[in-house]
């Protein structure tokens, strides 16, 4: 979706007959690569037996990772190992000699996954799930190089603001003399929304058959770039030299 403004006026400083066009690209570019945070999360009265469950899950579920293709370091790595006290909640008429009380420990530990493997992140949470994963954070889509698109967005808006000021030139019957000034004002990517799966610490967040892989359209990117180009300009060899002045839209003649 390309999109452009033209406008041709008089500059009020310096009195110098300028043409400015900006335009705009909009490009639709398939999602290629996601990202998602697979966890385990044990609470136990003693700290050892919380790590110990968190620590034989999460064996399970690296295997399961890496089995199904996913390479360490480059694909997926450790995101978290957090070790935090449970304490007793304080009676609402606690006597004057009531002291904090540790009850028990929460041990939580999570790999974040970031592949272009788009056809098997479906499989990822559902394996995940069944290896004891109990937190699947959301799956979210992005562009494994955006500095390409972001390139291809620019080079568009570009190229149809150049189209869109000898279009403008020529219906004015004006003659374009040198480019002023070139800007890139905008230039930027919005992603598709993040899709929730699973649950976390065992709350449900979506009903979900951990038999059957959901099934995963990863939609696209829309990456924007706004291109706004000065030119000054002359009459066109053999026209009459008409100023357009923006303030009333009045022509006058030179």
């Amino acid at each position: 979706l390309i999109l452009s403004f033209a406008a041709l006026c008089t500059s009020a400083i310096h009195g110098e007959d300028i043409l400015v066009v900006t335009g705009t690209a909009e490009l639709d570019v398939p999602a290629d690569q996601f990202s998602l945070r697979l966890g385990v999360t044990a609470a136990a009265p003693d700290v050892s037996a919380a790590r110990q469950q968190v620590d034989t899950a999460m064996h399970a579920l690296a295997s399961t990772v890496e089995s199904l293709g996913f390479e360490r370091h480059t694909e997926w790595r450790t995101a978290r190992y957090d070790i935090s006290p449970q304490w007793k909640p304080r009676p609402r008429n606690a006597s004057s000699d009531w002291k904090p009380e540790i009850v028990g420990y929460r041990v939580n530990s999570a790999v974040n996954v970031t592949s272009q493997k788009m056809d098997l992140a479906g499989k990822l949470i559902a394996e995940a799930s069944k290896s004891g994963a109990n937190e699947i954070g959301a799956l979210r889509f992005s562009l494994a190089d955006p500095r390409a698109s972001r390139k291809e967005a620019i080079q568009t808006a570009t190229r149809y603001a150049l189209a869109d000021a000898h279009t403008l030139a020529e219906a004015a019957h004006v003659r374009l003399v040198r480019v002023q000034h070139l800007s890139l004002d905008h230039a930027s990517a919005s992603t598709p929304r993040p899709v929730e799966y699973g649950w976390a610490a065992g709350a449900p967040r979506m009903a979900m058959d951990k038999e059957a892989a959901p099934n995963i359209a990863g939609g696209t990117i829309t990456v924007t770039a706004n291109v706004t180009a000065r030119w000054d300009i002359a009459p066109a060899d053999g026209a009459m030299h008409t100023r357009y002045t923006p303030s009333d839209g009045q022509d006058s003649d030179q």
